[in-house]
């Protein structure tokens, strides 16, 4: 069928799994760029993809759909911004730090990493931060730097503690510091502009910064879950060349299992999903790694607790089952496990936030639980339970939460993006599609 004949013409060239975004999603942006070449025959189609660069990169922009925000995720940018200035400035007091982000889309996570290091108290002219990126369109919009609303609906890792929990408009204090108010929405200065390198690229592309010196950080996140396994495995090895030894590579978290555990050692900072670069092609000793609370205090792990090992019995902290209360059921006593709780905490969203933003998962439920016995109809609450569960590998019980969390909230977006990448990440490619479509008809809706 010439359908299977453009997906495997995409596959060659971006890597796609055509499953993971859906056939009827190639579909659609076929009959689009048909209408707009005016051919009404696939075959003819086909014939153009083949001889004209130009209508492929066209047919390209159309599938990737970039869905990204300020700060999204915001434990990465805690943990970088940490990392940083206890542990990488001391040692390299004259040298530039180097970052990647692979894929940039429209910008929001290379200016997301730049803002963090300003506010970390690291000047311009000490970081450089390269972005890539496949779409044209995408980097013009970053280049541009101009963003609606939408790109702010993250919580950003800056900013007075008063000022990220605040009621009144989302991110207000990112907007003020960092932005102009203009007529098409909001347009980030330049002075954190000019710190972001923008390049238009392919990751499979094996001449893609092979002349530059490696970064000590990589961004690739939420990319790997989209390809299929060769090219997953060819963008691990291409971004592994490109990272120094000892140095970062944070990834999304349905990817956690994607990266060699020869080569990469899982850094233990809640939420984040970083890793650290610890091999050489031999089973080299993994060094000390680092971890940090949101207050950047900074916290060792030997390598028998934060290296991750396949022939090691060690495995992620198991929550025992919980007592979250069902949303019709009567409030229930807190279970026997929030007892570590202070009686001050246990009422307390915050303090659950806290807790696992200092890596103490168990308590964070504890006290994530204790506030659902008194505020059953919290969707926040149910969706931060979810995370918590994700970042100790239990998926069954983070999924309920997240389900909890869109029946209170219909549109609740973070908590139907985590249920697409744990359908994703389960091979439950049908389902995550649903939801993804579910995602962007609220988007659309909202503008």
């Amino acid at each position: 069928m010439i359908e299977a004949t453009i997906e495997n013409l995409l596959r060659q060239k971006i890597g796609l799994n055509a499953a993971a975004i859906g056939s009827n999603t190639i579909a659609r942006a076929v009959r689009s760029r048909m209408a707009s070449c005016g051919l009404g025959d696939m075959a003819a189609y086909l014939t153009q993809l083949h001889t004209s660069g130009t209508e492929l990169a066209a047919l390209i922009e159309t599938v990737v759909v970039p869905e990204t925000w300020f700060f999204r995720d915001r434990e990465p940018f805690v943990l970088l911004a940490h990392y940083v200035m206890s542990e990488w400035l001391p040692a390299h007091p004259n040298q530039v730090f180097r970052i990647l982000s692979a894929p940039c889309s429209t910008g929001e996570e290379p200016y997301s990493m730049a803002i963090a290091l300003l506010e970390a108290g690291l000047g311009a002219e000490q970081f450089q931060v390269d972005a890539v990126d496949i779409s044209q369109k995408a980097l013009q919009k970053a280049q541009l730097a101009v963003y609606d609303e939408y790109s702010f609906r993250g919580k950003a890792a800056i900013g007075r503690e008063e000022a990220l929990n605040q009621g009144g408009e989302k991110n207000s204090f990112l907007k003020e510091k960092y932005f102009q108010r203009v007529v098409a929405g909001y347009s980030l200065n330049e002075s954190v502009r000019k710190t972001v390198n923008f390049i238009q690229g392919n990751v499979l592309d094996s001449n893609l910064f092979w002349d530059q010196p490696a970064y000590d950080v990589v961004f690739c996140r939420n990319l790997l879950i989209y390809l299929d396994q060769a090219a997953r495995q060819q963008t691990i090895h291409r971004l592994d060349r490109l990272l120094v030894k000892n140095g970062l590579f944070f990834v999304g978290h349905s990817e956690m299992g994607q990266l060699p555990s020869s080569r990469f050692s899982p850094i233990r900072h809640a939420l984040a999903f970083a890793f650290r670069k610890v091999g050489s092609g031999t089973q080299d000793k993994a060094p000390v790694l680092t971890t940090y609370n949101q207050q950047g205090q900074k916290r060792n792990a030997s390598p028998a607790q934060g290296s991750r090992n396949t022939t090691s019995t060690r495995k992620a902290p198991e929550l025992q089952p919980t007592n979250v209360p069902s949303i019709e059921a009567k409030p229930t006593l807190v279970n026997a496990r929030s007892t570590a709780v202070s009686a001050s905490q246990k009422a307390s969203l915050t303090a659950a936030k806290t807790l696992a933003d200092g890596g103490q998962l168990v308590e964070a439920v504890a006290a994530c639980e204790a506030y659902l016995n008194q505020n059953r109809n919290n969707a926040e609450a149910y969706c931060l339970l979810g995370q918590l569960y994700q970042a100790v590998d239990q998926e069954t019980e983070a999924e309920q939460c997240f389900r909890k969390a869109v029946y209170l909230q219909p549109h609740h977006e973070e908590a139907l993006l985590h249920l697409v990448l744990l359908k994703e990440q389960s091979g439950d490619l049908a389902s995550a599609l649903v939801l993804r479509q579910r995602l962007q008809r609220i988007h659309l809706s909202e503008h």
